[in-house]
């Protein structure tokens, strides 16, 4: 089985620490974190191997990796990856409209090293984990289902939407757990609250607070 790398860009806020949850069950004791603080390591050692080194800095053999970013020109493909192939995630919050990130920080900086795409949709950190590990397991891009910008039910009359896309097995939603419920309570959200879907989408877009 391969090796899934997190380089690791951004504080570990509440809803990122539910992703990187996420990824673990799915990587088991092949997950690594690479560009990890001191403050940090003890917390992330808890999910995967923890390295303080920057990816792009450290040693690794680079015709062993492959970095998953959203403008690579060749998608994916299990024939890429063996048993001791690193692929790399970078640990980045996704924007609503993306801005090229991976590559500033990891693609650009690793010559050498294989740079994959996971087809045109932005995935969540995790999102893209799972995608690379039913590829890894032999499924084709092409196999992968997928919703983009879900729609999730709050209760009876309020619903969010997601700005990116979620992978689906056997026609299941593949949600971070615990991130509906992170989402109510960062909104203090009750039942018996009145918030519109407009208010609650212009929230999760960054527009407005409530």
């Amino acid at each position: 089985m391969p090796y899934l790398i997190i380089e690791h860009l951004e504080d570990i806020s509440e809803w990122l620490w539910l992703e990187y949850s996420h990824v673990a069950e799915w990587w088991g004791d092949r997950l690594i974190f690479t560009n990890v603080r001191k403050d940090e390591r003890e917390r992330l050692a808890k999910l995967g191997s923890v390295i303080t080194e920057s990816v792009t800095r450290f040693p690794f053999d680079r015709s062993k990796i492959i970095v998953l970013d959203l403008q690579a020109e060749e998608e994916l493909k299990p024939e890429d990856i063996d048993e001791d192939t690193m692929i790399i995630v970078g640990g980045i919050l996704g924007d609503a409209v993306p801005r090229g990130r991976t590559k500033e920080f990891i693609t650009s900086k690793m010559e050498g090293v294989k740079v994959r795409h996971i087809g045109k949709p932005q995935y969540s950190i995790d999102g893209a984990a799972i995608v690379a590990k039913l590829i890894a397991d032999g499924k084709r891009l092409e196999e992968i289902e997928y919703e983009e910008n879900p729609t999730i039910r709050l209760d009876e009359f309020s619903e969010i939407t997601l700005h990116y896309a979620v992978p689906k097995l056997d026609g299941k939603l593949l949600l971070t757990p615990g991130l509906i419920e992170l989402q109510k309570k960062e909104l203090g959200y009750t039942e018996s609250e009145d918030i519109s879907d407009e208010e609650l989408e212009a929230f999760f877009e960054g527009k407005v607070e409530l």
